[in-house]
C-alpha cells in the first residue's frame, strides 16, 4: 500500500543501489516499505540490477530517510550515481573471487588430508592420526569463517527478518559439522567431518560468485550508454573554432559537425546540407537529408558534408538522456521471477531444522550418550544440507550458457536463461535484426541494349570512394563480381539526390547515380518502361538509384538499381521454427511501413507495425504482457539501436546481435554473436531444455533428502556415510546438468522421412 501524497505537490525522484538482495521475496519486501513511508508516490525494485527508483516528496521523505528505511529491513542502501554504479560492483566482484580461491584451496587441501585419514585407518599412528586431524581443522577454520562470511551474514539477516532463507541450513551444516570435528577430536572419535564444512562452503560460494558477477556488469549499462554520445564538441565563436566538453554546451551555441562526426546534442541545422545516419534511433536503415532549419538529434552520425549546428537543448536535457531514463524505469518494472530455489527453500530450510531438532530431542530422551546426539544430529544436517539443492540450478546454468556459446549465444546470467524458456511472444526489430542492416543490391534493370555489369560499373565508378551506405552496397557489388572500375573525377554530391561524377566542360562525359529528380535536373528522361519498373521496386520498399551518362549529347539511362536492407538467410526459417515451438512472433519497426510491411512478407511474419518510437516500443511490451494469457506473458524483444534498448529493458527477455549499439548490448540479456536469426529459436530451445534439468535436478535433490534424512534420523546413517551421500547427490545432479553440454539444436538433427 502507497501512502497518501498530497496532489499538486512536485515529487522527486530517486535511485538507490541495493546489495544484499536474496530473491524476488526481498524486491516485494523493500518495495512495501518504501511505499509504506509518508510521502512516497511509488517504489520499484530491479532484482536484476539491485536498483531501487522511488518517487516521493522531498520534504516529507528525503534520501536519507529511504536509505535507513532499507538499512532498517538488514540490505544496504546508497544514492545511486552512474558514474559510480561500477565501482562497488567490481569490489563485490574481486571479493566474491577471492574468497572463492581460497576456499577450493582450503577444500582440496582438507580433502586430502581427510582421505589420507579414511584411507590410513589401522595403519597411521595415533599420534600422526591426532596431528592430521587437527591440520583439517585448522585448514577449515578460514573456510568456514571469513570465506563463510556471505553465508553468515544472509542467515543472520535472514533471522533478523524472521526468515529462514538456504543460508540458515547452509550454515548449520557446515558450522555443526565442524563443531562435532573439534568434539570428536577432542574425544578420539574414528571419523572427523571438516571435509564436508569445507567442500560445503566452496560449492555454494561458487554458484553465488557466478550470479554476482553476471549481476555487477548489469549494473553498468547506463554508463556505457551514456558513453555513446561524444564527450567533445567543436564550438564556433568570434575567436573561432574551440574543443569544448559536449556537457558544457548551452541552449544557442553553434557547433561544428563535420563528416563521420557524431552530433554531440540535440539542435537544427545553421548552415549547410548533409545526410545524417539515425539508424541508431530511428531504425531507418537510409541516411536522412538535413538542411538548414531542420532538427537533428544527438548522438547521430553526420555521413556527407560539414554542417553548422545551434544547439536547442543540454545534453543531460538531450535525447540521449531521455532515453537513458527510459531505460533505467524500463529495468525496474522487469516481472520479479523468483529463482526455483528460493520457492523450494521457504518450505525446505525449516523442515530439515524442524527435523535435524526434534532428531536429536528424541535420542536425548531416549538416552543416548551427548557426543551420539550431536553427531546423530550433524548427520541429519549433513545430509538433508541443501548442497545437491544448491547446485541443482547453477551448474544446468553454467552448463547451457557454455553449450549456448558454442553456438553464438552469450546469456548474461541465469536469469535470463530462467525467463528465456517461458518466452511466448516474439518482438523483432527490423533494421539490424530481422535483416542484415545494411543495403544489398535486390535487383538491377539494364535499359534497352545495356547489360548488367555495364550499369553496375558505371554506377561504382561514379561513386568512387564515398562511404555513403549505398555507394559502399554498389562498389561492393561491383567487386565481387569481379569488375574494374576506373573511378570518375572530379565527383559533386547532391544531398537527398545523389552524385555527379566526370567533367563538367561542355561535351565531357559524365555520369550521375540518384534520384529521378537529379536526372530530370540534368534534362535526362526515364523511358515510361523503366518508370513502371521503378514504381513497382519502390512499392517493394526498395531505395532506387538511376544510373544516366552524359556527354556530346549522347544522354542517355543505362538503367536503375534497386536497393534493400534484405532480411537474413534465414529469416523465414527462424520464424517458421519460433511458431513451432509456440512462440507469437511480431515486427516492430521505427522504419517507414512499406519497407517493414515488404520485410515481414519475406520473413513470412503475419502481425507487423511501423514508424514506432522507442516509446511506442515500450508500450508495445506493456500492451502485449497485460493482454496475453498467462503462457504468452513472457515477452522476448530483439533489437540492435539505441531506439530498442528502452524496450530490450522492458522485455522479460531482452536480445541484441553484437553489431548494434553499445547500449542495446548492454540492456538486452542475451547477446547474439552468430550473424543468424535463427540464434532466437535455438535461445528458447536451449533454455527450455536446461529448465528440464533444473526440474530433473531439483526433483533428484528432494527425492534424496526425503530417503535420506529419515536414514539419518533413524541412526542408520553414520555422518561419514551421510557426507558420502550428499556427495553422491551432488555428483548424480551435476552429471545430469553437464548432459547440456551435449544439446543439438532440433533444425540440426536429420528429419525422418514419410512414408
Amino acid at each position: 500500500m502507497t501512502a497518501a501524497v498530497a496532489r499538486d505537490v512536485p515529487l522527486a525522484e530517486t535511485g538507490l543501489q541495493l546489495d544484499g538482495l536474496r530473491c524476488a521475496g526481498c524486491v516485494h519486501r523493500v518495495e512495501q516499505a518504501l511505499r509504506a513511508l509518508p510521502g512516497v508516490a511509488s517504489a520499484s525494485v530491479s532484482y536484476a540490477t539491485h536498483r531501487a527508483w522511488v518517487q516521493h516528496e522531498r520534504k516529507r521523505t528525503d534520501t536519507a530517510a529511504l536509505v535507513a528505511c532499507v538499512e532498517g529491513l538488514g540490505y544496504a542502501a546508497t544514492p545511486y550515481d552512474p558514474e559510480t554504479v561500477d565501482r562497488p560492483a567490481s569490489v563485490h566482484a574481486r571479493e566474491a573471487w577471492v574468497r572463492l580461491l581460497v576456499a577450493s584451496f582450503l577444500a582440496a587441501n582438507v580433502m586430502l588430508v581427510s582421505l589420507g585419514l579414511y584411507l590410513g585407518t589401522g595403519s597411521i599412528d595415533e599420534a600422526t592420526r591426532r596431528g592430521l586431524r587437527w591440520l583439517a581443522i585448522a585448514l577449515s577454520i578460514p573456510s568456514v569463517t571469513w570465506c563463510a562470511a556471505p553465508f553468515w551474514r544472509g542467515a543472520w539477516g535472514g533471522l533478523r527478518r524472521r526468515e529462514l532463507t538456504l543460508d540458515v541450513p547452509v550454515v548449520l551444516g557446515f558450522a555443526t559439522s565442524f563443531a562435532v570435528s573439534i568434539v570428536g577430536t577432542l574425544a578420539e572419535t574414528t571419523h572427523v567431518f571438516a571435509d564436508s564444512a569445507s567442500m560445503i562452503v566452496f560449492l555454494i560460494l561458487l554458484g553465488r560468485t557466478l550470479e554476482g558477477g553476471a549481476r555487477a556488469r548489469a549494473a553498468s549499462a547506463v554508463e556505457r550508454f551514456v558513453r555513446l554520445a561524444p564527450e567533445t564538441a567543436q564550438r564556433r565563436t568570434a575567436r573561432g573554432l574551440e574543443t569544448v566538453p559536449a556537457a558544457s554546451l548551452a541552449v544557442g551555441d553553434l557547433v561544428v559537425v563535420a563528416p563521420g562526426q557524431a552530433i554531440p546534442t540535440d539542435g537544427r541545422v545553421a548552415r549547410g546540407a548533409t545526410e545524417v545516419d539515425e539508424s541508431l534511433l530511428s531504425g531507418e536503415s537510409q541516411p536522412v537529408v538535413r538542411s538548414v532549419g531542420e532538427a537533428v538529434t544527438g548522438g547521430t552520425r553526420n555521413v556527407l558534408a560539414e554542417i553548422d549546428v545551434v544547439v536547442t537543448a543540454r545534453v543531460e536535457a538531450g535525447t540521449f538522456a531521455r532515453i537513458a531514463s527510459l531505460l533505467e524505469h524500463a529495468q525496474a518494472e522487469r516481472p520479479r521471477v523468483q529463482r526455483l530455489v528460493d520457492r523450494i527453500s521457504g518450505i525446505f530450510a525449516p523442515a530439515v531444522l524442524v527435523a535435524a531438532g526434534a532428531t536429536a530431542v528424541a535420542w536425548a530422551l531416549a538416552g543416548a550418550p551427548a557426543l551420539q546426539v550431536a553427531l546423530i544430529a550433524a548427520s541429519v544436517l549433513i545430509v538433508a544440507c541443501p548442497c545437491a539443492l544448491g547446485l541443482a540450478t547453477p551448474v544446468a546454468i553454467v552448463a547451457a550458457i557454455g553449450r549456448a556459446a558454442g553456438s553464438g549465444i552469450l546469456f548474461k546470467s541465469g536469469a535470463a536463461v530462467e525467463r528465456c524458456a517461458g518466452v511466448g511472444v516474439a518482438l523483432l526489430d527490423k533494421t539490424g535484426t530481422l535483416t542484415e542492416g545494411r543495403f544489398s543490391i535486390a535487383e538491377i534493370v539494364p535499359g534497352d541494349g545495356i547489360d548488367v555489369a555495364t550499369v553496375l560499373g558505371a554506377a561504382a565508378a561514379a561513386e568512387g570512394a564515398s562511404t555513403h551506405p549505398i555507394a559502399a552496397a554498389i562498389c561492393g557489388a561491383a567487386e565481387r563480381a569481379g569488375l574494374l572500375v576506373e573511378e570518375a573525377t572530379p565527383r559533386h554530391v547532391v544531398p537527398g539526390d545523389g552524385v555527379v561524377a566526370g567533367g563538367a566542360q561542355p561535351g565531357a562525359r559524365q555520369l550521375l547515380v540518384g534520384s529521378r529528380g537529379l536526372l530530370a535536373e540534368h534534362g535526362i528522361s526515364v523511358a515510361p518502361e523503366l518508370e513502371e519498373t521503378a514504381g513497382k521496386a519502390a512499392d517493394r520498399g526498395e531505395s532506387l538509384a538511376f544510373v544516366a551518362e552524359r556527354g556530346a549529347g549522347d544522354d542517355c539511362v543505362l538503367g536503375l538499381i534497386g536497393l534493400a536492407d534484405l532480411p537474413r538467410a534465414d529469416a523465414a526459417t527462424a520464424v517458421r521454427r519460433l511458431g513451432d515451438l509456440g512462440v507469437e512472433v511480431a515486427l516492430v519497426s521505427g522504419d517507414h511501413r512499406t519497407a517493414v510491411a515488404q520485410a515481414a512478407a519475406r520473413a513470412g511474419i503475419l502481425e507487423y507495425a511501423a514508424e514506432v518510437s522507442p516509446e511506442g516500443k515500450v508500450d508495445a511490451v506493456r500492451a502485449r504482457r497485460h493482454a496475453g494469457t498467462k503462457a504468452s506473458r513472457t515477452i522476448l524483444v530483439a533489437g540492435d539501436g539505441v531506439n530498442d534498448a528502452a524496450a530490450l529493458a522492458a522485455a522479460d527477455v531482452g536480445v541484441a546481435f553484437t553489431r548494434g549499439a553499445d547500449v542495446a548490448i548492454h540492456a538486452a540479456d542475451v547477446i547474439v554473436n552468430a550473424p543468424r536469426l535463427g540464434a532466437l529459436a535455438d535461445a528458447v530451445e536451449l533454455a527450455r531444455t536446461a529448465l528440464g534439468r533444473i526440474r530433473e535436478n531439483l526433483s533428484l535433490a528432494l527425492l534424496y533428502n526425503a530417503v535420506a534424512v529419515p536414514l539419518a534420523a533413524l541412526g542408520f546413517l553414520h555422518p561419514l556415510s551421510a557426507a558420502v551421500a550428499m556427495g553422491l547427490s551432488s555428483i548424480a545432479v551435476t552429471a545430469n546438468s553437464l548432459r547440456l553440454l551435449g544439446w543439438r539444436s532440433r533444425a540440426l538433427e536429420p528429419r525422418s522421412e514419410r512414408p
